[in-house]
């Protein structure tokens, strides 16, 4: 299916599709395949930031790592030693990452 004839016929229920299945750490690759969608011409439109796709990819993303989060503070105040370790290094790695977007303006 061509880029066109994927926005002429992606529907609600593929949003939908699409944001579960990035919740569940499926590749864009995969989600194409699934959804019956050109590989090639869907990775194209996902590679675009603004698309309605890769908006709702990167909703779908983000969705699950609120959920990981939640836990994830449950157990901190259980006083999980573990728990706590992960999140410190978590939060080492966005730190890390925003220090990169803000030199190199990614």
């Amino acid at each position: 299916m061509s880029l066109q004839k994927i926005a002429e016929n992606i529907t609600p229920s593929d949003f939908e599709t699409i944001e579960t299945m990035a919740s569940q750490n499926y590749a864009p690759s995969d989600i194409a395949l699934a959804l019956g969608f050109d590989k090639k011409s869907f990775m194209h439109i996902w590679r675009d930031q603004n698309s309605q796709i890769r908006q709702f990819y990167e909703k779908g993303r983000l969705d699950i790592e609120l959920k990981k989060t939640e836990k994830l503070l449950e157990k901190i105040e259980e006083g999980s030693i573990t728990a706590i370790q992960q999140h410190d290094k978590k939060s080492e790695e966005r730190r890390f990452e925003d220090i990169k977007q803000t030199i190199f303006g990614l």
